[in-house]
């Protein structure tokens, strides 16, 4: 019997879901509805590739008019994008979002936790898991209602159980589902209760494909989902066996689009600022770095390490300026508020320490500005991204785009990024802050022909990928795990 013919998924209208879209909604004080751009580093990634007509982004409302914003105005003008709600109970987006997903599972991804006092798993974590399961549900119900032959792009740690409930309403679906986060592997993964470990494997295990950034991510997956009761992990051919499936992992590394930064770059308004950033320098060198506030991006160690550079190095006292562009994020989350008071007073202290009249070692500014951050990217000596453990992280492809003094780049070995950049970067082990304040020196004091090669290739490297190739890369291997799955 001739096989079913199997749609190029490439071909199908696309469903994206995601906790946060690509804009939110705010009443227009005439009656109607105005768009404000989403923030982070996902939509930030997605915006740019999502742009044919019959794709479709579906998130939960972060505010009033999200909730109530009529279908037929609720489309993202920029890129074309069809945008659908998930309205959820507040109670239930506390428990989904804040305690497990941001609580949890984020410090979980990025091993953050101080295991010898956290976590503790209690009847409140049990209390939460369920919001996190309910709010899983409502996006898998709100996806079947798209067309019958929609491709399901599902992202990241927040829709973890998504796959497998929209299977268990659609069996034939097409889904794929991406974590842009680490994965801690089977060891580390172990904190977590054994019924919400298993619950996440089996529910990414619903998707035909399961991509991450890196192999390292996708190896770590497949090694822990080993543990579960009848799974088959193949780590030759990258696929998981469970439940009567078979999905295909790969790692899919992110990229960023080079023309939208670009031109952001070249704006009047940024030229503004990038000069104005160049006045108030001066002489000095400028160190760079631009973060979300929170303790996966290793703040702390890097304001320590810069502070051990210039204590090594008296004679940059003066000469150079640390640039500190940070975001604050998850600010319900006492972890969150305390690192960033933490990170603070310790700018505070170095600059009391060490600062002098007319010279301030660290400047902070609290933002969420792109503008401003585009333009202190064109403009860097040395950009230092040094984060704990990050999936790929964007910052260390954004800056080598834009830069125009062939900046350098202290990069941390655990940052997905790193497998892609780090032969042209300075690669540190982000908790040795003697060999990131090394990297500091190495970065300002590095040769004209070095830095020009390494910036070279940085440059070359990012656009050597795209979004689009990454989307391209995704669909074209759901098509071959579709066809596997007509052949069973």
């Amino acid at each position: 019997m001739a096989k079913p013919s199997v749609p190029p998924a490439i071909e199908s209208p696309l469903v994206i879901a995601s906790n946060r879209g690509p804009v939110t909604f705010e009443p227009d004080g005439a009656g109607g509805y105005e768009p404000r751009r989403g923030a982070g580093g996902l939509v930030t990634t997605l915006s740019g590739v999502f742009y044919r007509d019959e794709a479709t982004w579906v998130s939960a409302a972060l505010s009033d008019a999200d909730r109530v914003v009529p279908d037929e105005a609720a489309v993202d003008e920029s890129i074309g994008l069809q945008l659908r709600f998930v309205s959820l109970d507040p109670d239930v987006y506390e428990g989904y979002y804040n305690e497990i997903a941001n609580g949890v599972l984020w410090f979980t991804s990025h091993f953050l936790w101080d295991i010898a006092r956290a976590p503790v798993f209690d009847a409140k974590t049990d209390e939460a898991w369920s919001a996190y399961e309910k709010a899983n549900r409502a996006f898998a119900e709100v996806l079947d209602a798209a067309p019958a032959d929609a491709v399901f792009l599902v992202q990241d740690y927040h829709l973890s159980l998504v796959p497998r409930y929209l299977r268990d309403l659609r069996p034939n679906a097409r889904i794929v589902h991406f974590s842009h986060v680490p994965h801690p592997g089977q060891t580390y993964v172990r904190l977590l209760p054994v019924g919400v470990r298993e619950s996440l494997v089996r529910g990414v295990a619903g998707a035909d494909v399961i991509g991450f950034q890196t192999r390292t991510w996708a190896e770590n997956f497949l090694l822990s989902a080993r543990a579960l009761p009848g799974a088959k992990a193949d780590l030759r051919r990258f696929r998981l066996s469970l439940d009567g499936r078979t999905s295909l992992v790969r790692p899919f590394p992110v990229s960023v689009s080079a023309e939208p930064l670009r031109a952001m770059s070249a704006d009047p308004e940024v030229r503004t600022i990038r000069e104005e950033i160049k006045a108030s320098l001066g002489d000095q060198k400028l160190l760079l770095r631009v973060d979300r506030l929170e303790p996966s991006k290793n703040i702390l160690r890097g304001f320590r390490a810069y502070e051990l550079f210039l204590r090594r190095h008296p004679e940059w006292h003066g000469k150079v300026r640390f640039l500190a562009l940070l975001t604050p994020s998850r600010e319900e989350l006492d972890a969150y508020r305390e690192y960033g008071d933490e990170c603070l007073a310790e700018a505070h202290r170095i600059n009391t320490e060490l600062g002098r009249d007319g010279w301030a070692p660290i400047v902070v500014r609290l933002q969420h500005d792109l503008p401003y951050a585009v333009a202190a990217y064109g403009v860097y000596d040395a950009l230092i991204v040094n984060p704990v453990f990050d999936g790929m992280n964007l910052v260390a492809m954004e800056g080598p785009l834009v830069n125009r003094k062939v900046g350098a780049l202290v990069l941390s070995r655990n940052a997905g990024a790193f497998g892609r950049l780090g032969r042209h970067a300075i690669g540190v082990n982000p908790f040795d802050v003697r060999e990131t304040a090394d990297a500091i020196a190495q970065a300002l004091e590095m040769g004209q022909d070095e830095r020009t090669r390494r910036a070279r290739g940085l440059s070359r490297t990012v656009l050597a990928h795209t979004p689009a190739t990454w989307l391209a890369d995704q669909l074209n291997l759901l098509d071959r795990a579709v066809g596997l799955r007509a052949d069973d």
